[in-house]
C-alpha cells in the first residue's frame, strides 16, 4: 500500500515537473517569436528607409532641386544592377549604422575614377541588399550613376570566395575597376564580384 501511494506522488511530481518546463518551452518560445517579429520590422523599415533615400536623391535629380554636390552629398551615388533587381544609393563613408540602410563605399577610387572602386553591403540571405550578388555571371552589367547623373557601366569578369582577412580584393589599378564584396554567412567568407569598365 506504501508503494502505490509513494509511486503516486511521484507520479504527480513528475507531471508537475513536466507541466512546468512545458510551460517555460511555451514563454521561452512566445519571447523568441517577438524577438524575431520585432528585429524583421527594424530590418523592413531600414529597407524602407533606404528606398525613400533612393527617391529622394531620383527626385532631386530630375528637377534640380538642392543639389548636391559631391562634397556635402553623404553619398558618391546610386548603384543598378538590373539581372538581381537591385538599385540602392551608396554611402561615401562606411559604418554599420550605413551598411544597415544602404550600400557603402568600402575603399578606393570614386564612380568613374581610374582605380579600384570597392563597394561593401550587407547579405541578409534573401534579396535585400548584396545578398543576391552571388547570382551574378560573367558578362553581368553593373551600372554606377553619380549625383550629376553620369552612368558607368561595368562588365563583371570575375566571382568567386575568399577570406574574410583576404585585402588583396582591393589593390589599386590602373584601370577602372569595380569591387563588389559582402559575406558569405554559411561559411564565414567573402564573396567577391569584380567588374572592369565599359569601353564606348
Amino acid at each position: 500500500m506504501n508503494q502505490i501511494l509513494f509511486n503516486k506522488k511521484e507520479n504527480n511530481k513528475l507531471k508537475y515537473i513536466f507541466k512546468v518546463q512545458f510551460a517555460i518551452s511555451i514563454i521561452i518560445s512566445i519571447i523568441l517569436i517577438v524577438f524575431f517579429l520585432l528585429n524583421y520590422k527594424k530590418e523592413e523599415s531600414l529597407e524602407g528607409l533606404s528606398k525613400i533615400i533612393n527617391k529622394n536623391i531620383e527626385i532631386t535629380s530630375i528637377y534640380d532641386i538642392q543639389k548636391t554636390t559631391s562634397e556635402t552629398s553623404p553619398y558618391l551615388g546610386r548603384i543598378f544592377i538590373d539581372k538581381i533587381n537591385l538599385e540602392y544609393s551608396v554611402f561615401k563613408d562606411i559604418n554599420e549604422e550605413n551598411l544597415k540602410i544602404s550600400p557603402c563605399k568600402f575603399y578606393g577610387s570614386d564612380f568613374g575614377q581610374k582605380g579600384n572602386v570597392c563597394i561593401a553591403g550587407h547579405n541578409y540571405n534573401d534579396s535585400r541588399f548584396f545578398g543576391k550578388i552571388i547570382e551574378l555571371q560573367e558578362n553581368d552589367k553593373i551600372r554606377l550613376v553619380n549625383l550629376n547623373g553620369e552612368e558607368y557601366e561595368y562588365i563583371v569578369f570575375d566571382i568567386f570566395e575568399t577570406d574574410d582577412d583576404d585585402f588583396s580584393i582591393l589593390k589599386s589599378t590602373k584601370n577602372y575597376e569595380l569591387t563588389l564584396l559582402t559575406c558569405n554567412n554559411s561559411n564565414k567568407k567573402r564573396i567577391i564580384v569584380k567588374a572592369y569598365m565599359k569601353e564606348y
